[in-house]
């Protein structure tokens, strides 16, 4: 839990990111649009596990999409409930501690055949152990429908934050560095490769292993898989 806590003391402090990552904006497009026709004339639902906010979930809201999402960070969900305001008791802060049998949200989901329709988690699973992101991906599939799709990023081994990390087990590793910018104090996990990726969520059918990257004020590779499947 010691790891846990110190990531979470971080994600408490103030982190201005009101707008949709241009990920989600193309993953929608060329993903979800374009190859299932799934355009949020539906209502369907969109959950994001790690919702910061809740500047990729306004921007499904905008489109219709009926959206839920959680984060440890209270400051966080108190922004996003601000700038939603309707959608306010559709945004819960939630433990640290992933727990597999955890329901989020069972006043809207309570029969066998209730669940989200989608699901986003970007960076979240990057500050868990192999142990708790196994939790936390099953936690996360119980509560999808049948043919419900994912999308995660998560952090890859040459991001630059692995220069400055130390292995602490469990998947984990101490990431304390200070470059001006930022003082970090983390606890990290690092997919090796596309193989990592796709077994961690073994529980999905893979149908696209992809990335992204950038790089500012020459600080190293923010390089980051990502996983799209479908709940069988």
């Amino acid at each position: 839990m010691e790891y846990l806590e110190k990531n979470n003391l971080y994600w408490q402090g103030k982190y201005y990111a009101p707008n949709v990552e241009n990920f989600i904006f193309r993953m929608y497009g060329r993903i979800l649009k374009f190859d299932y026709g799934i355009d949020g004339s539906q209502g369907e639902s969109v959950f994001d596990f790690g919702m910061g906010q809740g500047g990729n979930l306004n921007f499904f809201h905008q489109l219709g999409f009926n959206v839920f999402g959680v984060d440890i960070a209270r400051n966080d969900i108190e922004i996003a409930k601000k700038i939603m305001p309707e959608k306010a008791d559709q945004f819960k802060v939630i433990s640290p501690q992933p727990e597999p049998e955890l329901k989020f949200f069972p006043e809207f989901f309570n029969s066998p055949e209730d669940g989200f329709d989608i699901v986003i988690s970007i960076q979240t699973f990057s500050f868990l152990s192999n142990t708790d992101s196994n939790k936390a991906i099953k936690c996360i599939y119980n509560q999808m429908k049948p043919g419900a799709k994912i999308y995660v990023s998560w952090c890859g081994e040459n991001h630059y934050y692995k220069n400055h990390a130390t292995p602490l087990g469990d998947g984990l590793w101490e990431v304390k560095f200070n470059n001006g910018r930022v003082d970090y104090d983390l606890r990290y996990n690092f997919v090796k490769n596309k193989d990592d990726l796709k077994e961690k969520f073994k529980l999905f059918k893979p149908i696209y292993l992809d990335h992204y990257d950038a790089s500012f004020r020459e600080e190293g590779s923010e390089f980051r898989y990502t996983f799209f499947g479908i709940k069988e």
